[in-house]
Formats: structure tokens, sequence, C-alpha cells
């Protein structure tokens, strides 16, 4: 059994996944909207040590209620690690094939975020993000042996569901990015922090020496996709709402300059001193933008 669906090569792999969803199930949306309307655009979650585990490791209940507002509905069929007995592992196998059979795409996170494509007699069948030895493109049924000995998987589900009002959909995101800021221990727990506490973690670890490792790379090469996917969604919002343009054409010019400074900063060629500089600039551009989001959250409304 195979299904139709192809997972976009995506630095982020969640929403690679997400935009393979949404191809499958031929929503009609933008991936800016993506991004923004679920909410990703505005994460930034960073380790004490800078960990690539970053992009990972946080709260992803509240994306899942967001993402509603692209009219998917996910559903987390557990985790499971490599304590996980047998009956564990065949029962999610079982509900696993149960969701594909009725053409609801399934994916699972074990180090990256996978579309789960199909299967056969032996295990599913998985995605690749990219073009890279790991994660595998197979999963064997009761052992998982591809992904070795550690496992800490996620298994999720995907169903098509009605798109809210699109300006409704904007309102929840903004007040989401608003969250973020506000209640990041909500989103992530210690040792990483999200929100704008989270570029004083990393200037933190820059100076510590963590700037030329590879956490600083992916988290930077991340964080900085999300956040250009995030200026072009407030191009999208300036371009329908013509009450809002002025503050959404404002955000977009900061969120793009976020964007420029975190590609920049996740270079291992890039001076510490630099690095720590853009960093406390897009510090402060997000203070500066979390103001007009709150702004464009009541002006959304009219």
């Amino acid at each position: 059994m195979k299904m139709d669906i192809t997972q976009a090569p995506f630095n982020t792999s969640l929403m690679g996944v997400i935009r393979g969803v949404a191809d499958y199930f031929r929503i009609d949306i933008s991936t800016p909207d993506l991004y923004g309307r679920s909410g990703h655009a505005f994460l930034v979650n960073i380790h004490d040590a800078v960990c690539p585990s970053g992009p990972y490791c946080w709260n992803i209940n509240p994306f899942i209620a967001l993402l509603d507002n692209c009219g998917i509905r996910m559903k987390k069929h557990g985790f499971f690690s490599c304590e996980s007995t047998p009956a564990e592992r065949k029962t999610i196998e079982d509900s696993l094939r149960e969701e594909l059979g009725r053409g609801n795409p399934c994916s699972m996170l074990n180090m990256d975020h996978q579309l789960i494509t199909g299967y056969d007699e032996t295990g599913f069948i998985c995605a690749k993000p990219w073009e890279c030895d790991y994660p595998p493109e197979h999963l064997t049924f009761g052992s998982w042996e591809e992904i070795g000995k550690e496992i800490h998987a996620c298994f999720y589900s995907f169903q098509k569901t009605a798109s809210p009002d699109p300006a409704f959909a904007v309102q929840r995101s903004m007040l989401h990015a608003i969250d973020l800021c506000e209640n990041p221990f909500d989103h992530t727990r210690k040792p990483y922090t999200c929100g704008k506490g989270a570029y004083d973690v990393w200037i933190k670890g820059i100076e510590t020496g963590y700037g030329t490792e590879h956490g600083n790379w992916w988290n930077g090469t991340v964080w900085s996709e999300c956040r250009k996917q995030g200026a072009l969604y407030f191009g999208e919002i300036a371009r329908a709402y013509p009450s809002c343009t002025p503050v959404a054409c404002k955000l977009q010019v900061l969120f793009d300059a976020m964007g420029d400074a975190l590609l920049k900063i996740s270079s291992r060629e890039e001076k510490p001193s630099e690095q720590i500089r853009l960093l406390t600039e897009t510090k402060h551009n997000e203070e500066e933008a979390l103001g007009l989001i709150f702004e464009l959250s009541e002006t959304i409304q009219s």
C-alpha cells in the first residue's frame, strides 16, 4: 500500500510534512500561510548548549490546535521509547495502518519529521526530508531496527477539516505569536527557552563557544527559514487586508531582517562578536514586532 504523497524538502521538516499533507488533500494554501497560520513562523526554541534538538523538542500541542487554521486536523498517537513493548508497538502499527487505509496521511518524529507514505509486508515506508543517510526510508514492524537503540518516536495522523474564516485564522496566529513571547514555558521547558528569552540563551551559548558547532548551524538554518516565511506571510496579509497594510508591511521588513540575520549567525565562519551583535539586533526586532503583532491582532477584526 503506497500513498501518492510527497514531503517538501524544507529545513523545518515538520513543515515539510505539513506541506505534503496539504498538497495531498488539495488544500489551496500557500507555504507562507502554512508557516504563519500554524504559528511555526514565530517559534524559536534554544537549548542551553544550543543543541540541534531545538527545532524538535518543544510543546507541539498548541501547534496541533492551531493547524485547524490551515484546514488540517493533526492527531498525536503517542510517544514510544526503546523500552516500549512488542504489544505497544503492534498497537500503534495497527492504528497507523488503519489511518493509511482510510486515506489519512501519517508521520513520525524520531530525530526528524517524516511522512509515512505507506507500508509493505515488512514495515512502513517513510519519506526522507532530504538526501542524507538518516532518517531511514523504512521502519520494520516490531523491531524498528532502522532507527537503532536511541528511540524517542512520536507518531501522528492527519485529516482534512474545514478552514476557518481567513481573518479569524490570521488573528488566532497573531495571538499565538504573542503567547509564545509572554508565556514561553507553556511552549517548551528547561533546558530549552523559546520566545525573546531564547536570544539571551543563544548569546550565552555563543559566548561559551558553541557558535561553530552543529547545533548553532542547525538552529540558525531552521529559525531563519521560519522568519523568512513569516515575512512572506505578513506580505500576504498586507495585500489581503488594506486596513492592516501599514502594520503588516513593517512586520514583513522586520521578519525579513530577522531571517537574514539568523542565516548569517548559522555560519561556522562568522565571528562570535558578529554573531552576538546579530542576535542582539534580532532580539530587538522581535520585541518591536511583538507590539506590531498585538496591533495587527486587533486591526484584523475590522
